[in-house]
């Protein structure tokens, strides 16, 4: 039910998957000829950092990512826009809508509201069945996100414009300077506010600590204030929002890997129906 990884590692062992090369030579014409590309990654990029940042550098185009592609796309990024959707950003939000291109990458982002209107859809997925069932595409390619984009990327002609680019990320830096405002301590001061809870936790935490976090206020608070590196995971119920899962997740993670650092955020009612495993 909880997504988990056993090796909280990159399955190494996957086979190899990518679109013909007809396919491909479309999905590179759509994207050649658009001035406003944004690239909206999930949990498929898992492995795919390099390839990610290639795409986006000849694109120009910033990265927004799903909550299940954090702990992937976000550290040493310098296109990432933050999140959109019901726990994103204003600038994740802005990136997706005003672009005249969205390349997904490995994502079944399930909220059809935050969806671009206007722009031409190119989506990549494994799993043909994800492909179109979130939001009408123009081309749906099935294959894995780094296969693809290893074969993808030299197809596309190096965009020279940035503006598009630049106004996303200062949109980025702005939406996050005011929630980091927010998360903001006094000593002896209560209550303490949860998002400062939260930076706390992430400065002290160790570089590859495994963070668990329940549904509800803890995963937004995760979502908006731990800081991935490549080396952290961050679990959570992201896919059913099933209550009561970060207490279970964390003592599973702890129990087979002893010697890692293991955090979880469980709320209120999650630590209640979970007392007894504590």
């Amino acid at each position: 039910m909880f997504r988990t990884c056993a090796s909280l590692g990159i399955d190494h062992s996957a086979s190899v998957l990518f679109p013909s090369d007809s396919e491909l030579q479309n999905a590179a014409e759509i994207l050649n000829k658009a001035k406003k590309v944004t690239i909206l990654g999930g949990a498929g990029c898992e492995g795919s950092h390099v390839e990610l940042i290639a795409a986006a550098e000849r694109l120009k185009a910033p990265i927004v990512h799903a909550l299940r592609g954090k702990e992937f796309i976000e550290y040493d990024n310098p296109y990432d826009v933050g999140m959109t959707g019901l726990l994103g950003f204003s600038s994740g939000y802005h990136a997706m809508m005003n672009c005249d291109a969205l390349l997904m990458l490995g994502t079944d982002f399930p909220y059809q509201q935050f969806y671009p209107k206007d722009a031409k859809i190119i989506q990549v997925d494994r799993l043909g069945d994800q492909i179109g069932r979130r939001t009408p595409v123009d081309l749906g390619l099935i294959g894995n996100v780094k296969d693809t984009l290893e074969r993808l990327t030299p197809l596309i002609r190096k965009k020279t414009d940035h503006t598009y680019l630049d106004t996303c990320v200062s949109h980025y830096k702005d939406a996050r300077k005011s929630l980091d405002d927010l998360a903001v301590g006094e000593p002896g001061r209560t209550p303490i506010h949860p998002q400062y809870v939260a930076k706390v936790l992430d400065e002290l935490a160790a570089d590859d600590a495994v963070f668990t976090c329940d549904v509800g206020t803890p995963t937004v608070w995760a979502a908006r204030y731990l800081t991935m590196n490549g080396k952290r995971r961050l679990l959570g119920s992201f896919t059913h929002g099933s209550m009561a899962n970060a207490l279970p997740q964390a003592i599973g993670v702890q129990a087979s890997h002893p010697g890692r650092q293991v955090i979880t955020l469980s709320g209120d009612g999650g630590l209640a129906m979970l007392l007894g495993d504590l």
